[in-house]
This record gives C-alpha cells, structure tokens and sequence, in this order.
C-alpha cells in the first residue's frame, strides 16, 4: 500500500453514498455545527487527521467524532473509537468506546448505519512475463512504436510472432480493465495500435449511442469531429457479430464515412446476449498505415470487446455481491453474509432448531407521549441500536423491529450448536445496557425491559416479499417466544426463558425455575425460568429457597411453601416473582383448595 494512503467507501443499504482516496489518518463523524455543506465530503488537513463527514447533523446514531482510520504498513489499518458511547461494529464484534484494533485491508466497519469499506489504494496494473521484455500492462506499453512492428508477412502468410505480440498487449489491455479506472480509453488505444487510425469504445444510450472513450494519434482527428457510421452500428446490432469492411458509397452515410477508407465494429454483448456497446476502429485515407483491415485484426478487435463484456459483466457481478452483503448485513454479521453470498441455498426454507429472543420496552406509550414523535424517534432509535449490537456481537439475526419490540434468532440460517447459550448471553447484555440507555436519555427506561427466549423447530427462510426481503422464523416456537417475553410482566421479572432453552444451557449460568404457566392461545403448558447475570451473589441467594417454595406450593402444602418465601422476602424484599408466587399462596390459604392450580393461567399476552 502506498504510504499512508487508504481508499474509503460509505454505503447505505446497497447504496455508495460515497468513495475517496485520502492521505494520512481520517476522522469518521456527523456533521458539527459549521459543517452543514460538508456532508460528504473529504476536507483535507495540513495538521493532524483529515475529515469525512458521513451522516447528517441530526443522526444520532453516528456522534461527531466516532471513528478514526489511519493507514499501517503491510497493508493494514488501525480503527480506533473515539466517540464516548456508541461501539463500532467490526465484523462479528463490536469495538468499544475508547477502544482500537488493527485490520487486515480490504476491511469493512458498521457506525450507525453506515457501512464502510475501506481498501487500499487502487494497485498497479500486474506485469505479463514473456519471453520477451515483460509488457507492464499501463500506458506505456502502448506506445505508438510498440505494435506498428507487428508486421505482417510479405504474401498472405501471417507473421505468427506477430500474433503472439498482438494477443499479448490484447492480454495486458484486459488486465488493466480489472485493475483500471480508464482502462476504457486502453481498449480504444488499443485498437489504434493494432494498425488502426482511431479506435473507440461506444455504449447504448437513449436509444442512440455514447462514446466512452476516443483515441487518434493523427492531429487533425478528435473525439468532437469523429463520427462513428450509423450504418456499421446499425448492422453490428443486427447480427451481434464483429463486422469489418469497407464503406458503402458515401451517399449511403455521408457525414461518418468522409475520408474513411476501412471500418471494423465488434459487439459488446451482455448477459443475455444483447448488444450494449461496440468497439469501434476506422483506417483513414492517404495514412501511412497498411491498407485494409484484415480478418486476424477484426479478431483481435473482437478479443478487446470480449475482455470489456467480460469486465462489465465483473463489475455487474460486484454491485450484486456489494449489494446483496450491505442488505444481508442489515440483519446478518459481515461474516454470516459473506457465507450467503457465497451459498445463497442457506436462505432456502428450511425447518431448523432455532433460539429466539423477544425484547420489549415497557411504558413505550407512555414514554413517546411525553417525548412527542420527533424525540421518540431518536430515543427509540437510540434503543434499538444498542439492543441490535448484543445481537450482532453474539452472531445472532435481527429478524424484526415491530413498534417497541426486536426479535432475534440464532442456530439458521448456519447451524449454531450453541444457540440458546448465544440468545441468553444477548439478553444478558440488554439487561447491561439499561444503565447506560438510562443515562443517555435522563431515566425515560425506568421501567425495564422485557426479554423472553424460547429454543425449538422453526420454519426458517424469507417470510418477506419479492419487494421486502425478511429472513425469519414461523411456527410455535416464535409464538411460545412471544408469550414468554409476555410473561415477563406478570412474574415481575426482565429475563424468563423457557424450559427448553435451559436445558440447553452449561453451568457457567444461573436460573431459578418460577412455575409451570399456561399461555395465551398455546395448547400446552410452558415450564418457564429467570436468567439472572452471571455470578449474581444475591441470586444465588435466594435461588434455593424459591425453588423450594415453589415446590411446597405444586404439591399443595402452602403453609411451608410461605415460609420458603419468607426467607426470600427477607433477604431481598422487592424479589418480584417471590411477590407473586406469595400472592397465589395467599389466595389458595383464602379461598381454599378449590382456588388451586399448580400450572399457573397467565392473565394475558
């Protein structure tokens, strides 16, 4: 990589918002005050790092000094976080504030929702070894003396050096179209050098044509006064072959064919064999060059529009790649997309075992009328996002936002053996990142949120449209997760999970079994569990005495089972499903056994 120099790419969904090369170390951010005609833009430094502003004032989701990039050696990066709050995705991880990493180029980083590529400098074209000189494919090699010694042969035996030359600086052309902005002007270049007096390289448009390159060496001829023959083009389309002759009577086509004494055209054909382009080149009369177009140089002609096809059908094949990964990675870590660009058959339907996660924010109503819409939007936004990185960080799928609600998946569309204990760590981390979202946004997350997981078989595949692509679960493993994060209310608890998620998980994790509960419109009870934090001494404490009390209970002896619970209360007053489990053993005690259900009816969804 050449010192200190670095490509950047912002993106938008599948849109390039933007691209630039800069020098140095550059700063990543929202517009400041003062900046409002810099959006977009690349400011330069003459100290310290340069500046791209990549997302409006208004974006909260990107703070004004969040990323800084600066170019290593050996083709590598430094990213560092330099906002206070908000973490920087960088493939299945997230960097946090404060943090930095070095990575590998090409990389990719997620701020708010930006994605950015960032690359080295665009690389020198690579050098063809030959028996000969090598030919280093840039503009050098196409200097006006180099092909005019490709002669050919006195009779009609072709020089097969001569040939080999031709294919050669052909070959190179071709590898500067993989490598090259311009390599358009090298085809038409190239064309001249074959023996032509001008060459081009025209594209469809409108219904008429476009030149996108010209090149004559001959002083008297530029791309303003050139006209390509109608006629030619017109016939090349028809027969989408390469066509090489000498012109009809000028009568015929007039303007294009003054002073021209041979013409050769070869199609450029897309995907589906339609004519999108030409490569064009004339011979003039009274030039020094050889007289008449001969077939070996229509062949060559051909093999240069060949290689364009050849590259526009690559560039096509990115945009779709660039397009599919921006829109897999609103939902998918990097790593997962670039899987399913590569084996897009995993988002075929298919029935899983998957864990899902259902978050939502209690008092939503509430919140949003005092914020009124605007603010809502930024505090729910706000909320989203951080809930959405202890997804991805987890490699999980975001499968849905739904007003005040997110749900997630992990174990498809790649198998994930570990799936319930990723979506129970995810939650974990919700329940961390409540104190910080309190802050940011003065208590309005006063009351919590509600997190339920469930593991099961699911219908997995694009539940969406052919016009809005949604990658998820269906069956009643999603609906048992629903009612689950339901229940959250009613046990007075953040985090419940269901007893086939637990059975799935290792030791390193702590839960407490709260009841066996029946739950709106599912047929079959459900045991349901609180997760609490890892390594929660005050958990442990009163996990025992819960589980005991809730045992008493089931077997009807409510007298013990309230002093388990006294022992619970003691310790931790506020315990909400120890309160509620107490209020169903008074209510027993009060209206007697008849009153009495181990499996618990929920009250509501």
């Amino acid at each position: 990589m050449a010192e200190g120099r670095l490509s950047i790419r912002v993106y938008e969904v599948n849109a390039l918002l933007f691209s630039t090369e800069a020098a140095g170390p550059v700063e990543l951010g929202r517009q400041q005050t003062g900046e409002r005609g810099s959006l977009l833009q690349y400011t330069p430094s003459s100290a310290g790092a340069a500046r791209v502003v990549i997302a409006p004032i208004d974006d909260v989701k990107v703070s004004r000094r969040h990323a800084m990039i600066e170019p290593l050696a050996g083709e590598r990066v430094r990213v560092s976080n330099v906002s206070a709050a908000s973490p920087i995705l960088l493939g299945g991880s997230a960097l946090a504030p404060g943090a930095a990493r070095e990575l590998a180029l090409p990389c990719r980083l997620t701020v708010g929702s930006r994605v950015i590529g960032l690359e080295g400098p665009e690389p020198r074209p690579r050098v063809v070894e030959s028996l000969e000189p090598p030919a280093v494919p840039n503009p050098s090699i196409l200097d006006s003396a180099t092909i005019h010694r490709l002669a050919v042969s006195s009779g009609k035996v072709v020089d097969t050096e001569a040939i080999l030359r031709w294919l050669q600086t052909t070959v190179v052309v071709l590898q500067s179209a993989a490598t090259s902005k311009d390599f358009l002007h090298h085809v038409a270049r190239a064309v001249v050098e074959v023996g032509l007096d001008s060459g081009a390289v025209l594209m469809r448009a409108d219904g008429g044509w476009l030149a996108k390159a010209f090149y004559s060496e001959a002083a008297t001829l530029d791309g303003i006064n050139w006209r390509p023959s109608q006629q030619v083009l017109a016939e090349v389309c028809e027969r989408r072959r390469t066509v090489w002759q000498k012109p009809q009577p000028p009568g015929k086509d007039p303007a294009s064919l003054l002073g021209v004494e041979s013409i050769v055209a070869a199609p450029i054909l897309d995907g589906a064999g339609e004519v999108v382009g030409v490569v064009y080149g004339d011979r003039r009369l009274g030039t020094s060059r050889q007289a008449g177009i001969s077939k070996v140089k229509a062949m060559v002609v051909e093999l240069l529009a060949c290689g364009v096809a050849a590259g526009f059908a690559r560039l096509e094949q990115e945009r779709a790649a660039l397009a599919a990964r921006v829109r897999f990675e609103q939902f998918f870590t990097p790593e997962l997309s670039r899987d399913l660009e590569a084996q897009p058959n995993l988002l075929e339907g298919k029935d899983a075992e998957v864990s899902l996660l259902v978050v939502d924010i209690r008092g939503f109503s509430r919140i949003s009328e005092r914020l009124g819409p605007a603010k809502t939007v930024d505090w729910i936004r706000e909320v989203m996002v951080a809930l959405s990185n202890c997804v991805l960080i987890h490699q999980g799928v975001l499968v849905d936002y739904v007003g005040d609600e997110l749900m997630a998946m992990w174990g498809a569309p790649k198998e994930q053996p570990d799936h319930a204990s990723r979506a129970c760590r995810a939650g974990l981390d919700m329940l961390r990142e409540l104190p910080r979202l309190n802050e940011l946004w003065r208590a309005l997350l006063g009351e919590p949120i509600g997190i339920g997981i469930n593991t099961g078989v699911a219908r997995v595949g694009n539940v969406g449209s052919d016009r809005k692509f949604k990658y998820g679960p269906l069956g009643n493993t999603v609906n048992v997760a629903s009612r689950v994060q339901g229940s959250t209310k009613y046990l007075k608890s953040k985090l419940v999970i269901t007893g086939a998620t637990q059975a799935r998980l290792g030791p390193e994790f702590q839960w407490r079994r709260l009841c066996r509960a029946r739950v709106v419109n599912i047929a079959e009870p459900v045991e349901l569990y609180e997760l609490a934090a890892i390594g929660q001494a005050e958990f442990a404490g009163v996990q025992g005495f819960y589980e005991k009390a809730l045992h008493e209970f089931e077997q009807g002896r409510f007298e013990e089972a309230a002093r388990q619970l006294g022992q619970v209360l003691s310790q931790k007053s506020n315990d909400g499903p120890a309160l509620v489990l107490m209020s169903r053993i008074l209510d027993c005690m009060i209206e007697g056994p008849s009153r009495f259900d181990a499996v618990w009816t929920l009250p509501g969804k």
